[in-house]
């Protein structure tokens, strides 16, 4: 998985590369399909071949700054938009604000740490992988657990907690039988909560959202995920 992370493109413009040489040095270690370009021209040409991930800009480019920048990216780009970091040493409200309505996903101190930069990334990155997954095929179930989002025919839901806990688990072991005390203990810690309707309340909310069928129940076994709901 690592690999495949490592392999998406991201495209890095700033005029003045000295001052984050050492990000840059980083980063080229890191990732093999990191483009690194010093003016408009070379920017926008690249754009036009290429489908770039992730594109970092430094705010300070010349002659359009790098909110401008980002206006005309999002006006260039074909297909899927590509995530978009600024970086820059100003940090007011006005100006991130500015930046977020421009379209801008991340806002970045120049100052940020080679390692802290790579996490960024590949963070990003695992995003569109997710994306891209649920693209190919949007009648798979993604129980994201960074997020607490589950994903389902291209629908986002956000579900509470302990719902969201069971369907992590469930997912997690699709071809295992949790009983009532296996998932209280689970979710809860607490084994007592199977002896109450709790775990059968939360099951039923989750069929509302998904459909009966998501989860399968058997006497004497317990709940487990219908793989058969995904076909």
């Amino acid at each position: 998985m690592a690999t495949s992370v490592l392999n998406n493109h991201i495209l890095l413009y700033d005029n003045q590369l000295s001052s984050i040489f050492k990000t840059i040095d980083h980063l080229k270690k890191i990732f093999p399909n990191l483009i690194i370009v010093k003016n408009e021209d070379e920017y926008f040409q690249n754009l036009s071949t290429t489908h770039f991930d992730v594109i970092v800009i430094s705010l300070d480019v010349v002659p359009m700054d790098g909110i401008a920048i980002t206006k005309e990216t999002l006006i260039a780009v074909h297909g899927q938009k590509p995530f978009l970091v600024i970086y820059s040493d100003k940090h007011d409200d006005f100006l991130l604000e500015l930046a977020f309505n421009s379209g801008v996903d991340s806002f970045v101190n120049y100052q940020t740490t080679p390692v802290l930069m790579e996490l960024l990334l590949k963070a990003l990155i695992k995003r569109v992988k997710t994306e891209a997954r649920l693209a190919s095929n949007s009648n798979e179930l993604i129980v994201n657990e960074d997020e607490y989002l589950v994903i389902r025919n291209n629908t986002k839901y956000e579900l509470p907690k302990k719902e969201f806990k069971i369907l992590l688990l469930l997912h997690q072991n699709q071809n295992k039988f949790f009983s009532k005390k296996e998932l209280a203990i689970s979710v809860w810690n607490d084994e007592n909560v199977a002896k109450k309707r709790t775990i059968d309340v939360h099951i039923y909310n989750i069929r509302q959202v998904f459909g009966k069928k998501i989860i399968q129940s058997q006497k004497g076994k317990g709940y487990r995920l219908n793989k058969k709901y995904f076909a």
